[in-house]
């Protein structure tokens, strides 16, 4: 199969140009639609407030000057109280703000939220890291509302900071009392538990620990001796399990070995004929039944001769049956008395194992009194151990009411310290001594627009017809690339050489019909491109796609 064939500059280039009505009337009509729809858009003023932190007119000793850390945090706490919906609907009624919503009845809610997006409080830059600053914009279709509400935010945050900054001050100072108050009350408790104790154990010594020490030792020692008594006697019980597994393991094997010995003993005296009297008997009665056949060559059955050597062969036959009987008893006689040799071994070994066992037993009867003497032993330990933990108890409960004590003082000492830097703190919030807000650049009355960016969005449009025209471009001519439209794919997908090419034969009003069919396609498309502007027009403006670039 032969790859596919990579298409040159000038065959691309050729298809874009079969394909440019496809690519160029899209372009039009979005432009044209998105255009139309934007720069229907309203336009968008917006106003700038910069406000700085005036720094303490007292000694920094005092008050820290503040950061652009802490100004941003005191930022999100006043956000919260300025930007609320209780501070922001009043000016939407006083400065007659989102007329066009208002009047469609959209809910006070919905409005409320389009203008704190409208709203953007941002750290600035002031070019003086000693000086922290930040800035108020407000967004509004009407240039004069636009810096009336961003002038009413700046004196809203002015005040708000004043008013704040007290608060915390107040709450501080009221929170370090309250906690001084339970601090001081805990040191109180402390100092009296100390003195209860002093006086309830004045002569109490611990006199007796050294005595106890030594008892505790000497039982400690009993309690290893009693533990390695106990180990040995669980070896020597390990030793006597092992003894009897061995006369187990015996006694299986003189099971085997007896059931093998008197198969072997029956089979030997069950073999009669092996026997010398079973051979002279076998020959005996082949002797007789070769005169018994002369006989019956010469006599009659009748004959007593005959009848006479009937009665010899007879004999002999009772003589091997009470032979065979006799070898039976033989194979009994002989398979007893295996059986009882095995049996009188394993006896043994059955006694040999019970002595082991009484062995045993005694050794955990032993176990069971080393384990009764070391609970007794250790229950005695335990009472030591707790009387001579009770001796230092009274030191112990001394030394831990003091390091409390202590601890507690050093907290005392501390909250009395922040309390008094709270009351200082106080005084200058009250005295508005400390950090201010205040507008360093008033509220400008915007003169032109912000939003919409319409040439930016209209060129977004351009840009979303150009991708829609080369995909209906390629939808079109990706096709073809598979079929042989040309020499180079004869010659590329056959492997043949090419010998001459036969261009189409059309006569004059073929072509004048391809003409003008082409130029009633592109009339068509045309009058379709320019028929669908209303109707996307009509959907961008039902959708409100652009309104957020506003």
């Amino acid at each position: 199969m032969a790859e596919f064939r990579q298409r040159k500059p000038g065959e691309l280039f050729g298809m874009l140009k079969r394909q440019k009505w496809l690519i160029i009337l899209p372009m039009i009509t979005l432009t044209v639609a998105i255009g139309y729809v934007v720069y229907r858009l309203p336009s968008v003023y917006e106003s700038t407030s910069l406000l700085t932190v005036k720094p303490p007119t007292i000694s920094s000793n005092l008050v820290a000057p503040v950061s652009r850390e802490d100004l941003s945090q005191r930022l999100s706490t006043i956000n919260q109280e300025v930007l609320s919906r209780s501070s922001l609907e009043p000016m939407i009624q006083k400065y007659d703000l989102y007329k066009l919503e208002r009047a469609a009845q959209m809910p006070m809610e919905l409005i409320f939220e389009k203008m704190h997006k409208s709203i953007t409080v941002e750290m600035a830059e002031t070019g003086n890291e000693k000086v922290a600053a930040f800035k108020i914009s407000y967004r509004d279709r009407d240039p004069q509302s636009a810096r009336n509400v961003t002038s009413e935010l700046a004196s809203k945050y002015v005040n708000a900071q004043v008013q704040n900054a007290v608060e915390i001050a107040e709450s501080t100072n009221e929170l370090f009392e309250r906690q001084l108050s339970e601090k001081k009350a805990a040191l109180d408790n402390l100092e009296k538990q100390r003195l209860d104790i002093m006086m309830q154990n004045v002569a109490t010594l611990p006199e007796s620990e050294q005595g106890l020490v030594a008892q505790l030792e000497g039982l400690r020692q009993r309690d290893d001796t009693i533990t390695k008594e106990k180990q040995s006697l669980y070896n020597e019980k390990g030793r006597l399990s092992d003894g009897i597994a061995s006369n187990n393991r015996q006694m299986r094997l003189i099971e085997d070995f007896g059931e093998k010995e008197t198969q072997d003993t029956a089979r030997q005296a069950s073999q009669i004929e092996d026997t010398p009297a079973y051979a002279q008997l076998i020959q005996k009665r082949a002797d007789l039944m070769g005169q018994l056949d002369t006989y019956m060559k010469t006599w009659r059955d009748k004959h007593p001769a005959v009848i006479a050597k009937r009665d010899e062969i007879a004999r002999v036959n009772e003589e091997i049956e009470n032979l065979r009987k006799n070898t039976e008893k033989r194979v009994a006689v002989a398979t007893q008395s295996t059986s009882r040799k095995a049996e009188l071994q394993k006896k043994n070994l059955e006694l040999e194992n019970q002595r082991i066992q009484a062995q045993i037993g005694q050794i955990e009867q032993q176990l069971q009194t080393k384990d009764a003497e070391r609970q007794q032993n250790a229950m005695q330990i335990a009472s030591l151990e707790a009387r001579i933990n009770a001796i230092p108890q009274v030191k112990v409960a001394l030394e831990s009411v003091t390091a409390q004590h202590q601890s507690a003082k050093a907290a005392y000492d501390e909250m009395m310290k922040k309390k008094n830097d709270a009351g200082v703190t106080l005084d200058v919030e009250q005295g508005q001594q400390g950090e201010t807000i205040r507008v360093q650049d008033p509220a400008s009355l915007p003169s032109s627009p912000v939003a919409p960016k319409r040439f930016m969005l209209t060129m977004l449009g351009t840009g979303i017809g150009l991708a829609l025209g080369l995909f209906l471009a390629a939808f079109f001519e990706v096709p073809r690339l598979f079929k042989i439209q040309s020499i180079d794919d004869a010659k590329h997908y056959t492997g043949l050489p090419v010998l001459a090419s036969v261009p189409p034969l059309l006569s004059v009003s073929e072509k004048n019909w391809i003409r003008r069919s082409g130029w009633l396609k592109l009339a068509a498309g045309t009058a379709a491109a320019i028929g669908i502007i209303p109707l996307i027009v009509l959907i961008l403006q039902m959708t409100r796609l652009f309104d957020r670039f506003v």
